[in-house]
């Protein structure tokens, strides 16, 4: 009992969180990191390091392949984790015998996507079916693919993408026959394209726990690969792993719009899903005098015009779905309007989505256990905030500030989201528990939200920052649409 979590949640005490693992843990949760505060291990070091983390990794869990007609031979890990252009006639990895002709099919999508193999039918899906994306694709004339063949090919991605949503099984195998594709790939556009796929799986699942560090020695190995821009793909899918490792696969196929977002994402960051410093970096060059990223304003404005403060459950009541993944599209692509929209519940879910996917935690870790321990404490909640980095600091300013336009009692008795209720909803978004621990992230949410609510009720946002002022209600902002964005990657869908 001493030793468990539960007697200090049975105390009524916040339990603090072990600081994230440093080079040697078994997960790649610390990949970003250790690609910016360490260089690069030598060469043939790296190498050795990959071959065994392979060999173990093989040993438990690949499928024996054999070849010959009389006496088959045992076909070694290397050569079945190499590059081929014939179909596979197995899956690589030991799976359920049920999933194995699905794992087939897999493949000759993977080679479909990279250009190795010839189009002959749809695999999965119905090409009749199949719609043109509304995004501007990277690929808009470029090379010889129809409309009607690359939205087959896209149909026939997210037929892959959904396989490995539906059976985690497959999700190692998918990775796996990545991976093999990648290996010694005499065709550097197949490679590049093979990379962009990678990306594409890297928002949608991640690998099983056996198979992280695999996938993390392999991409990490890539980082100094410059021959065709691979080492900026792979250091952004190092990223992506350590992150969606973290959080989980999604609960659907990425839409066709979205693949094509993500596949070019290495070369045109998403304003979703990246840290602070990239995204204030991102949007210098447009909006060189915001002191936040503009989609907080945008957002928050837009929630105000809407009548937020006149819809019951704001906060609480997610937005249409489908409303919300296409306005999160049209922000990437810089279209900063809100045409088509008119439920301030999708701007809000938005809001919260855009806090909920940074790469790093508003709070950041290391002030994680100070704001749980202190929770009750309304000048302790204060002061943390005032420690807080610059930019972090600025956003929780804007957000609390935010907030508070709704603590006002008219509002209140029409919203029904009391400083309790917005606490609750919006805890989650502001501090990020660390712990794979249930029992720790059960625990410590309640205290969580005890810091949220002493923030809305104290914190006083126009005199914490001398040099920055949160300001609401100015209009949510029209821009005239941008430019393509010129992508310097190649074309996938040629």
């Amino acid at each position: 009992m001493n030793l468990s979590p539960v007697k200090n949640r049975a105390a009524g005490r916040p339990i603090p969180v072990e600081p994230r693992a440093r080079p040697g843990a078994s997960t790649a949760t610390q990949a970003l990191w250790l690609c910016s505060s360490y260089p690069l291990l030598p060469h043939d070091l790296a190498s050795d390091i990959q071959q065994f983390i392979e060999s173990e990794f093989a040993r438990q869990y690949f499928s024996t392949h054999r070849t010959g007609f009389i006496f088959k031979r045992k076909v070694p890990v290397a050569q079945m984790m190499s590059w081929q252009k014939a179909p596979l006639t197995a899956p690589l990895l030991v799976i359920n015998r049920g999933l194995q002709k699905d794992a087939v099919k897999i493949f000759k999508v993977v080679q479909r996507i990279m250009g190795d193999r010839d189009r002959d039918r749809p695999v999965g899906v119905r090409t009749q079916e199949a719609h043109v994306s509304t995004v501007a694709s990277i690929n808009n004339g470029v090379g010889h693919m129809t409309d009607r063949e690359r939205s087959g090919l896209l149909e026939e991605e997210r037929w892959l993408l959904g396989e490995g949503l539906a059976h985690g099984e497959l999700r190692d195998e998918i990775y796996c026959q990545v991976m093999k594709q990648l290996s010694g790939n005499p065709n550097p556009e197949s490679v590049f394209k093979g990379w962009q796929l990678m990306c594409v799986l890297l928002i949608t699942f991640p690998p099983s726990k056996d198979f992280e560090r695999y996938l993390q020695s392999f991409i990490q190995q890539r980082t100094t690969q410059a021959e065709g821009r691979v080492d900026v793909m792979a250091k952004y899918c190092l990223r992506r792993l350590a992150y969606i490792s973290k959080k989980g696969p999604r609960g659907k196929p990425p839409s066709t719009s979205e693949i094509e977002v993500a596949s070019d994402a290495a070369f045109n960051p998403s304003i979703f899903g990246e840290s602070l410093d990239i995204i204030f970096r991102l949007q210098q060059r447009t909006y060189p005098q915001a002191k936040v990223p503009i989609i907080l304003p945008f957002l928050a404005d837009g929630i105000l015009a809407l009548g937020g403060t006149k819809s019951e459950g704001i906060f609480r009541v997610p937005g249409d779905g489908d409303s919300v993944a296409e306005l999160k599209l049209r922000l990437d692509q810089g279209y900063y309007t809100l045409d088509g929209v008119d439920d301030p519940h999708v701007l809000s879910s938005l809001l919260k989505l855009w806090l909920r996917e940074l790469l790093d935690p508003l709070v950041p870790d290391e002030l994680y256990n100070d704001c749980i321990s202190h929770a009750k404490d309304a000048e302790a909640c204060v002061g943390i905030v005032q420690r807080l980095p610059t930019i972090n600091r600025r956003v929780v300013l804007f957000v609390i500030s935010f907030l508070q336009l709704f603590l006002e009692e008219k509002v209140m008795g029409v919203t029904k989201m009391t400083s309790a209720n917005l606490a609750l909803v919006m805890a989650p978004n502001l501090l990020r528990c660390s712990s794979e621990s249930m029992a720790i992230v059960f625990t410590n949410a309640q205290y969580e939200q005890h810091f949220v609510h002493n923030l809305l009720l104290h914190l006083k946002c126009n005199t914490v920052d001398p040099d920055y002022v949160p300001q609401h209600g100015l209009g949510a902002i029209q821009t005239a649409p941008p430019p393509p964005r010129m992508s310097k990657t190649r074309s996938r869908r040629s």
